[in-house]
């Protein structure tokens, strides 16, 4: 059935669409008895218990892979303003320790791979012992990896579309000789021909809820046809001549309505799903044949090998981002012992006494790292957020903050949360509040999918008494906000905003900043208890939101369903209890193994004793500390 065209090139090398694409768009450790080496290059790091050349090679494919994107869409930002570090292990066996869950019961699925995104760095774990084992056994990683280029360009982009892409480049194979973009899987072309087609205009109103995107028997052929659909509006050959896929995004862009948009790009929607199928069932596919991009030479690659105790920082940086901090604490122990001066197990220590509030301790480790690598932008940032724990934005506090995080910048300028958090500690003193408002803007222009980083830019205009700007950043926030959390966002400022004019008329000779000071007080956002009183209360940074609202890691202590639909819950953070509603369960954004999901029935039967995180906004029972919006199962 499957004749890939691998003697021609479907279509120039070059790909070139329209600007309007991009409006979318204790474990034991191995060091014992194994060998470990690093190698960097220019855009990755690898580190690889497998070998030098197959170090090497990862490290190219990667540079590839990013020069597919580069080259496709040139307008497109590739790089996440955070390390991405590859972890390549040789076999099952060195899998096991960094991800020991999935080996616990004998039926759970063994991956090959994982793509991990986290705040500070993004890792990308994979096996080297399974490159003739699968049809392409990377596609997860690379699909893991397209969406974390989408999120990074593009704030909204339809369900169907985002994956249908990760699907389309996860589909990449990179050879010695040749990149093969969305080569067709015939693991995708058999859920396709088994299973009924879903109709077009259910594809296009599928949301991160919807049964045909979470239930395990339905997601295989939504999948599936989405990226069909986008091969099809990609590579073939009528609807490249015709530009379908150039006039539906331009419709979407103008109307924010992707069945609008699909009537109007691909005519009578039985008609275009029949074609599609149709397309499907075709003897032959295009796909798209690219030279290796890359012009690196071997001394673009540094290698050099791994110290047993580098090897452990390395896993326990890995496990802590994973949820296992505990094992991590041990194997950062012993790396320590090992090798004192490493200011990786520092750095990394100091992230899990954070994580468990033990301020002096997180403080002193990451000084150390400090001492130990000036170029650890993270430390920076933590210690910046020990501060503002510590004494909010005091008059001695905000200054150390600022400096802080100026450094972190400086050292990491496309790091978006130091700037979003630079940004609130500049409103804090008159003579930065004009700095404050350059600094929501970089924050979201560097990562435009987070809603938060737009209101900071409001709160900015605000300080400065720009309230018709600041008026358009709330019709912003509004147009934009669909999740729980997204609206809460819209919400709060828009009540900050309303109450800055009311009081901006009553004292009309006070200053801009002072009124905004008084109106974020009135709408609800409060410094942590410990801080001190008459600081301008203001939202802490993303890794500490505040004790009336936020997102909170923990474990799910009790969860009781009734009365339905409703639901009450004990959440156990840091040896505190936090009691919270959740007044309709239909209405919470959930996220189960790193992806949206729409649990059914009654989900919260399941709950007990499961971690979690927690989005929630203050509650208005105030017998309960805040009413959830959003729940992201972690185990």
């Amino acid at each position: 059935m499957l004749n890939i065209m691998a003697n021609k090139t479907a279509f120039p090398a070059r790909l070139k669409l329209v600007p309007y694409l991009l409006l979318l768009l204790l474990p034991l450790s191995l060091t014992a008895t194994e060998n470990w080496v690093e190698v960097r290059s220019p855009h990755f790091t690898v580190s690889s218990n497998a070998g030098e050349k197959e170090a090497r090679r990862l490290a190219n494919q990667f540079e590839e892979i990013r020069s597919v994107f580069q080259t496709a869409f040139t307008s497109l930002r590739v790089d996440f303003g955070r390390p991405l570090i590859i972890i390549a292990v040789r076999n099952e066996d060195s899998l096991k320790i960094l991800l020991p869950d999935y080996y616990l019961t004998k039926d759970r699925m063994h991956p090959t791979g994982m793509y991990l995104p986290r705040f500070d760095r993004h890792f990308a774990l994979l096996r080297t012992d399974v490159s003739g084992s699968a049809e392409n056994p990377y596609h997860s990683l690379y699909h893991e990896y397209t969406h974390g280029i989408m999120a990074l360009n593009f704030p909204a982009i339809p369900i169907w579309l985002n994956e249908g892409l990760a699907e389309f480049y996860g589909n990449t194979t990179v050879d010695s000789g040749e990149i093969g973009i969305s080569r067709v899987s015939k693991m995708q072309l058999t859920v396709l021909q088994r299973s009924s087609f879903i109709p077009i205009q259910t594809l296009m109103n599928v949301d991160a809820r919807s049964p045909l995107y979470n239930e395990r028997d339905r997601v295989s052929m939504f999948y599936a046809e989405s990226w069909a659909l986008v091969h099809y509006l990609m590579l073939d050959p009528d609807a490249r001549k015709n530009q379908v896929m150039v006039h539906f995004l331009k419709v979407l862009a103008e109307t924010n309505d992707s069945e609008e948009a699909a009537r109007q790009a691909f005519g009578d929607l039985k008609k275009f799903g029949a074609r599609l199928e149709t397309y499907t069932r075709q003897a032959a596919f295009y796909y798209q044949r690219l030279k290796p991009q890359t012009r690196f030479s071997d001394k673009d690659y540094a290698t050099r090998p791994l110290s047993p105790a580098e090897v452990l920082a390395l896993e326990a940086d890995f496990l802590e981002h994973s949820g296992h901090g505990k094992d991590a604490k041990a194997m950062l122990r012993e790396a320590i012992q090992q090798q004192p001066s490493l200011a990786a197990a520092y750095s990394t220590m100091g992230m899990f006494d954070f994580q468990q509030h033990d301020n002096d301790a997180a403080q002193k480790e990451f000084e150390q790292a400090l001492q130990l690598d000036p170029g650890d932008f993270r430390s920076y940032y933590y210690l910046a957020d020990i501060l503002y724990r510590r004494m909010g934005y005091r008059e001695e506090s905000t200054p150390q903050i600022i400096k802080h995080l100026e450094n972190l910048v400086k050292i990491n300028p496309d790091f978006a949360p130091g700037h979003a958090f630079l940004s609130v500690a500049y409103r804090q003193q008159k003579e930065t509040r004009e700095r404050a408002l350059a600094a929501g803007i970089q924050a979201a222009k560097l990562d435009p999918i987070q809603l938060a980083y737009v209101a900071d830019i409001g709160d900015a205009l605000l300080a400065l008494d720009r309230d018709k700007d600041a008026q358009f950043i709330g019709e912003k926030l509004t147009k934009r906000a669909r999740t729980p959390y997204e609206k809460a966002i819209s919400e709060n400022f828009s009540r900050r905003l309303t109450r800055h004019e009311e009081l901006k008329t009553k004292n009309s000779g006070k200053e801009a900043g002072d009124v905004i000071v008084s109106a974020e007080k009135a709408a609800g956002s409060e410094e942590p208890d410990d801080s001190a009183q008459g600081v301008a209360p203001e939202r802490p940074p993303a890794s500490e939101p505040a004790r009336q609202g936020g997102s909170e890691e923990g474990l799910i202590r009790e969860a009781h369903c009734d009365p339905a639909p409703g639901a009450t819950v004990k959440f156990a953070i840091l040896g505190d209890t936090l009691l919270l509603v959740a007044p309709d369960l239909t209405k919470i954004a959930y996220r189960a193994n790193g992806k949206e999901s729409a649990l059914t029935a009654n989900p919260c039967s399941g709950w007990n004793n499961r971690k979690a995180r927690i989005t929630f906004v203050p509650a208005q029972d105030k017998q309960f500390r805040g009413e959830i919006t959003a729940i992201e199962f972690l185990q």
